[in-house]
């Protein structure tokens, strides 16, 4: 059975759950608790980074989320999700590259600071100071906000080309969704539920998330985001959160996977 160690909260492991659940592929769940998550976690015996998510099929084990999507289109001749088109797949890698450095900033720099005002001693206790400084800033939310929109400025010109100049796409690499799209949307989307940035002056995103809204199994990937909801206006707290991940897990147990 492939199993997926992960946890509701990450946008990378969302990625992962959603494209079994598109795909059908059934997946073992092994929720791994925040606190055992870095190079110290009980994660690092698979994976020395301890990050989620990290996969194991059989006696092979996968970990950074770009990786294991292409894995398992190759595996499971997945061709929608990942064409063989030689310019198609280049456009797809080249978004995969961009991703880790670019669009997970996202995370960083507005969606994680304003998760993560309810883990301000958690945060002191692993001396992640860069966190930290970003979830206490005053200025937080118009700091993160300027960071993102340069992000999604580069998305939006930089992408929805289809592999030709000839006009714009509906989609990052063409005319259906991809895995560069369910990659970006994890970064992107949670700004929505969250209520932390309007897209107001990207319509080419809006018009992608709202087709992306429509792709199967949206709601149940992404009931963590649903449940945690609004965290601009109302301050995150840790009951919300773990709540909000207990929701995840049941949701991803109603579809039928189980979890461990």
């Amino acid at each position: 059975m492939f199993t997926v160690h992960g946890v509701g909260a990450s946008q990378p492991s969302r990625a992962v759950f959603w494209t079994c659940l598109i795909k059908e592929l059934p997946f073992v769940f092994k929720e791994t608790p925040i606190d055992h998550f870095g190079p110290e976690g009980s994660l690092a015996v698979l994976n020395p980074t301890g990050q989620v998510p990290t996969v194991e099929d059989g006696e092979f084990v996968l970990y950074e989320m770009p990786a294991i999507l292409c894995y398992l289109c190759d595996k499971h001749g997945w061709v929608d999700l990942y064409p063989p088109d030689l310019e198609v797949r280049a456009y797809i890698n080249q978004y995969l590259h961009f991703h880790h450095n670019r669009t997970r900033q996202i995370t960083l720099e507005l969606m994680a600071p304003h998760v993560m005002v309810a883990f301000v001693d958690f945060l002191k206790a692993r001396g992640n100071l860069a966190l930290l400084e970003r979830a206490t800033h005053p200025d937080k939310l118009a700091r993160g906000q300027a960071a993102v929109r340069d992000i999604l400025r580069l998305i939006e010109q930089g992408y929805f080309r289809g592999g030709t100049r000839r006009g714009g796409t509906r989609f990052l690499c063409g005319g259906h969704p991809t895995i560069a799209d369910i990659a970006c949307y994890e970064e992107v989307a949670q700004l929505t539920w969250a209520n932390l940035f309007d897209f107001a002056e990207f319509p080419t995103l809006r018009g992608w998330l709202d087709a992306m809204r429509r792709l199967p199994h949206h709601d149940t990937a992404h009931r963590y985001n649903i449940a945690l909801g609004d965290i601009c206006t109302q301050p995150n707290t840790i009951e919300r959160f773990l709540e909000a991940l207990s929701a995840a897990t049941n949701a991803l147990t109603q579809a039928g996977v189980t979890a461990q």
